[in-house]
């Protein structure tokens, strides 16, 4: 009986270790790489011009399996006008191919001098058919990155996983920055200023036109990697004292909205900016700000595969089947003892889609923050029954206050029997239990006009 027990206890320790040795499985820079995309973005401004950059982007979701969200920086996917707004790019592509972007750069000649002018603006040339169109799901107001959405998956790009935070590196520890740098392109690609054979008129002269014309020749594979140590922890000012990881991985023009990693593979920031490229002095925004917005955004990320897990559920479960079998079967018999356990497997759950509406704090405790409300979202001072919690000391809040519920696409908002109320825009108090639907730029309060949300839907600015 001791030696049976003693296989059980062996075989269920295997077992047991499984998921541990699934989950911890890292990635190399490599393999990352496969994780990364490059971005057009073109712009028409206020005034009319068109502004069209490159940038990179990187995969989340469920990690390792293609995907169509990827991360960004706002500056990607968006223009300056000149009076300092910005407009958010009306044509956004992730190019697959080489040559699938080339932006020509003409000028005129004046005493031996080239000039570029407003009348001739750059000529830009995309070939659609060697890119994925994406769709802007949204861009922070507050800090340096935007969500993309290709209109399909994009093979070979996969999800990459997103770090707990920025701050699980420490300084001195290796990190690696992939993307997209424009100087790889400028090796082959540039023409060198060029005459036309085309005349700007000047009054009574005619003043020659020349082109710059470069083709960019990435194909989705071309990633580049380098690598560097982080350099310091701090906050850049010019961008509202946002938290950056200083380090000296080497960027440039084109890495931009391209991950940070570290050594297991594992995305710590968003690369945005370098101060000098010549002295390495380079920074990416901390993850955490992105895994944020997705949580808000009700945006999936960090998945695994869940049929992997399932297996691990079966094999467990059969194993401490077969064990229980072999320790409680009588000598000879064969057959399980009456009342025995029968062990069945668990069906996977039906998680709800993205409804698409949101809840935006407008003031009060919740100011700022956004959450999506898929199924139902209860609000009030208990952590064990609501979704969103007040702390304590929020005066009027009870420990269940009001419920919103989508129905079919519907958003209602339900008081749960409050003590101080519930209240619709209008200032009209709810009754207990009592169901009202809500649209988008719909008002409503716990409590007081200090506790206020509004409603909105999935999207940015």
């Amino acid at each position: 009986m001791k030696r049976r027990m003693a296989i059980f206890l062996v075989v269920l320790c295997l077992v047991l270790s499984v998921p541990v040795m699934v989950a911890g499985k890292d990635q190399t820079p490599a393999q990352a790489a496969n994780g990364v995309v490059q971005v057009y973005a073109e712009t028409t401004l206020s005034d009319g011009m068109v502004y069209a950059g490159v940038g990179s982007a990187f995969g989340v979701g469920k990690i390792g399996e293609e995907t169509d969200i990827f991360i960004t920086n706002r500056h990607v996917v968006t223009a300056a006008n000149q009076d300092g707004s910005l407009t958010q790019s009306q044509r956004v592509y992730l190019m697959l191919e080489e040559d699938s972007y080339t932006t020509t750069v003409r000028a005129v000649e004046s005493e031996g001098q080239l000039y570029t002018v407003d009348a001739l603006p750059p000529i830009y040339d995309i070939q659609t058919e060697r890119m994925v169109a994406c769709d802007v799901l949204y861009i922070s107001q507050d800090f340096d990155f935007a969500v993309l959405q290709a209109r399909e998956r994009v093979p070979g790009r996969v999800a990459l996983e997103l770090a707990a935070g920025a701050e699980t590196l420490g300084v001195g520890q290796q990190v690696y920055a992939l993307g997209f740098p424009a100087l790889s392109d400028d090796v082959s690609t540039a023409t060198g200023w060029e005459f036309s054979g085309n005349y700007f008129p000047n009054g009574n002269q005619q003043l020659p036109i020349y082109t710059y014309t470069q083709s960019y020749n990435s194909r989705v594979s071309d990633v580049t990697v380098t690598t560097g140590v982080v350099s310091r922890f701090t906050t850049m000012a010019s961008e509202g004292d946002v938290q950056v990881i200083q380090h000296d991985a080497t960027i440039h023009g084109g890495n931009s909205g391209g991950p940070l990693i570290n050594s297991q593979g594992k995305v710590v920031g968003v690369n945005t900016y370098t101060a000098n490229a010549t002295e390495s002095l380079n920074y990416a925004i901390y993850i955490d700000y992105v895994r944020q917005a997705l949580d808000e955004l009700g945006i999936d990320y960090n998945v695994r595969s869940s049929w992997g897990w399932i297996a691990i559920v079966v094999v467990a479960l059969a194993a401490v089947g077969a064990g229980v079998w072999f320790v409680l079967r009588k000598k000879g018999s064969g057959k399980p003892r009456a009342g025995a356990p029968v062990y069945r497997t668990p069906q996977p759950q039906t998680v709800p889609g993205d409804s698409g509406f949101r809840i935006q704090g407008v003031s009060g405790y919740f100011a700022g923050k956004r959450y999506a409300v898929n199924h139902v979202v209860r609000l009030g001072r208990d952590p064990q029954m609501n979704q969103l919690v007040y702390p304590q000391d929020v005066k009027g809040i009870s420990r269940v206050h009001c419920e919103l519920t989508v129905v079919e696409g519907k958003l209602y908002l339900k008081d749960a029997g409050s003590s101080y109320g519930t209240y619709l825009g209008g200032g009209q108090r709810l009754a207990a239990n009592q169901a009202v639907e809500l649209k988008p730029g719909d008002r409503f309060s716990l409590a007081s006009q200090q506790e206020t949300f509004v409603v909105d839907v999935k999207g940015g600015v």
